[in-house]
């Protein structure tokens, strides 16, 4: 890693545009048509139900969940992100996840992917923006969540990887794992057509065991686990943890 991990507030500068550009030819259509359908059926709100998207980033999940008929609102930290979602094809806020700017029980479920709960290196931020979300979800609202586990991106940890995107750029990257911390530092270095930069982030990575325990300490109930957007049963060789709960 050159000596030089990302800040503990990387995350505050990172989600800029060029951040966009090369995550965003990642996700084809059908695979974000897959994971919301795979929400809908494991959230088990009716359509016309308020549901939270937050983070949202581009607004790739929040769209689709409007075209499948939910009264969806969409936050983010990141403007830069914000302004590429579908314009006013829903509401959309600029808010840190850990403060939310809604009043208390304003929605019927929330959902919380791509593993935005790993950002803030500790334990007890991340434990803010589970209660915020508990907060604004009514009593008996359904709270999704959905990351990376530390048992699956352990067991194939790659130190370095390299892809390249449609439009000709080409990504490389560098890891290292804390394992005393639980944090996983990545430098990504990019170029196409004379230009180049480079990013730095830091995820933590956590076990299910990690993360039942803080949805419980946010006061969430009725858990449930699973590995896959169909529903599967949650194993330590699943790529992804989605976790199921309810505000009592």
């Amino acid at each position: 890693m050159d000596g030089r991990d990302a800040p503990h507030d990387w995350w505050r500068r990172h989600f800029d545009r060029t951040y966009w550009e090369l995550h965003h030819p990642l996700f084809p259509e059908e695979q974000s048509r897959r994971e919301v359908a795979g929400m809908i059926e494991l959230l088990g709100v009716p359509l016309g139900a308020r549901l939270l998207d937050a983070p949202c980033g581009w607004g790739r999940h929040s769209a689709l969940f409007v075209e499948a008929g939910f009264d969806v609102t969409g936050a983010d930290l990141s403007p830069d992100l914000l302004v590429r979602t579908e314009p006013r094809a829903f509401p959309l806020v600029a808010a840190d996840i850990r403060s939310l700017p809604f009043a208390d029980e304003t929605f019927d479920a929330a959902v919380n992917v791509f593993t935005s709960l790993g950002l803030f290196l500790d334990d007890a931020e991340d434990l803010r923006a589970l209660t915020e979300a508990r907060r604004v979800l009514v009593r008996g609202g359904v709270f999704l969540l959905e990351s990376m586990h530390r048992d699956d991106v352990i067991c194939g940890f790659a130190e370095r990887d390299a892809w390249s995107l449609p439009d000709g750029t080409e990504v490389r990257a560098r890891r290292r794992f804390d394992a005393l911390t639980g944090v996983s530092h990545e430098v990504i270095r990019w170029r196409r057509e004379g230009e180049r930069g480079e990013k730095r982030h830091s995820l933590q990575l956590r076990t299910a065991t990690d993360i039942r325990h803080l949805l419980q300490a946010a006061g969430f109930a009725s858990l449930s686990f699973h590995g896959d957007w169909d529903g599967s049963p949650f194993h330590h060789r699943a790529e992804r943890l989605i976790a199921v709960a309810r505000k009592q």
